[in-house]
């Protein structure tokens, strides 16, 4: 039975994965791993959707083997969950569907601040599938402890004491920061828009699923830089005014300049469908690229592994401290645009010599098409599709491969293969 993805698992609220009888069956289950793991206590948090309510009750009702429940007593943000897990030692639950509509919900779950291991997955999926549920009976009685976010909004304020010179607008995509609204020095320096707390408009026309169409309007427009995020915010997009939305790649290659000047970046870890150009833009720093599956879970994986600052995916997730942390990431690119803004404009000047097509391919047309890419001279890479039919080609050409690109497209149009693309 798969129920994981990339990052835990989500759904439309009340049917699927999300309905009350799979999420009772799933969390009877959970106190398997939980035992397993030897885990005692456990910290839930959640986004502001208004079904978060009905499945914290759920959680507190199915599972009975720890000791300790920490719930926050208010929403929050992902990365400010996973910080807590570490902080507290204990077993993460955040409740939320990330950049979704509000009739959608899941979770993301964190062991001592890391992301849960595939094997762990793995465990409860070949549990529940089964079907089996168990009543469980334990002679200690678990405590339940309201907490609050203090200790994470202690630490992004501890390094946000920086003086503002620029106009920044900060999208907070009507989710979980809108409780961090008069906490955050960052939020107190910055115009906030999309800020309502109800839940019933997260991510609807605002953060960073809307970023491109909003940053037109004459609110974005007053401002040298806007910034957005999405529901959980573990997403971080920035635009400058005059340059429109700033790309993930150019973005890293920000960080990377400015850090490099305080201390020694050996390398950074990207996915795999990062635009080339980065990489050689990054050789001529002398920090070497770290290759990464997509998944913030991969690319955290390959920055512990190999010791490195930083890493990204193209989505918009900055991974500073081994975390997906969009407001942590924002704060950072806010020093460098109050500290070095020259910094920014000199790699906005900058042209990407490489352009991204994205073929949909059906698996089973993969071989083929592979034994003819190997023949030309075309960077590509195919990513699988977990949950979709299509899996994706990603071409990386320049304004030289254009003639080979129209051979590819025609070679795929003559095979009759089924095909979508999007440039």
């Amino acid at each position: 039975m798969r129920i994981f993805g990339d990052d835990g698992f989500r759904d439309i609220y009340g049917i699927n994965l999300l309905n009350k009888n799979f999420l009772s069956l799933f969390f009877n289950n959970f106190n398997f791993l939980l035992k397993k793991k030897k885990i005692e206590k456990i910290i839930i948090g959640f986004d502001n959707r208004i079904s978060n309510k009905y499945i914290v009750n759920i959680i507190l009702k199915n599972i009975k083997i720890v000791k300790k429940i920490f719930i926050l007593s208010a929403p929050i943000s992902t990365p400010g969950l996973q910080y807590l897990s570490k902080k507290e030692r204990c077993f993460g639950i955040m409740i939320t569907a990330s950049h979704f509509s509000a009739r959608y919900n899941g979770f993301k779950f964190f062991k001592n601040g890391s992301k849960l291991d595939k094997k762990s997955e793995l465990f409860l999926e070949k549990k529940i599938s089964l079907k089996k549920k168990y009543h469980l009976k334990y002679s200690r009685r678990k405590k339940i402890i309201k907490i609050n976010a203090n200790k994470y909004i202690s630490f992004l304020n501890s390094i946000s004491d920086f003086k503002f010179k620029k106009r920044i607008l900060i999208d907070g995509s009507n989710g979980s920061v809108s409780f961090f609204k008069n906490k955050l020095r960052l939020f107190n320096n910055s115009k906030l828009v999309s800020f309502e707390k109800d839940g019933k408009k997260i991510n609807k026309n605002c953060g960073s699923n809307y970023f491109k169409e909003n940053i037109k309007k004459t609110i974005f427009q007053k401002y040298d830089f806007s910034i957005a995020y999405d529901g959980d915010a573990d997403r971080f997009i920035v635009a400058e005014k005059k340059y429109g939305i700033i790309e993930p790649e150019k973005t890293a290659l920000i960080f990377a300049n400015y850090f490099l000047n305080f201390k020694k970046i050996k390398n950074i870890v990207m996915t795999e469908i990062t635009n080339p150009w980065l990489i050689d833009e990054l050789k001529k720093l002398n920090i070497n690229k770290i290759i990464s599956k997509v998944g913030d879970r991969n690319v955290i994986d390959k920055i512990r592994k190999n010791k490195s600052f930083f890493g990204f995916e193209t989505s918009g997730h900055f991974s500073f401290m081994n975390s997906m942390d969009g407001i942590l990431a924002s704060i950072f690119f806010t020093k460098i645009i109050n500290t070095n803004s020259n910094l920014i404009f000199d790699i906005l000047k900058k042209k990407i010599s490489y352009k991204k097509i994205i073929f949909g391919i059906m698996p089973q047309n993969i071989r083929s098409i592979k034994n003819y890419l190997f023949k030309k001279n075309l960077k590509y890479v195919f990513r699988k599709s977990i949950w979709n039919k299509y899996h994706k080609l990603y071409i990386f050409y320049k304004k030289e491969d254009l003639d080979e690109l129209k051979k590819l497209k025609k070679y795929l149009l003559n095979k009759s293969l089924k095909i979508k693309i999007k440039n």
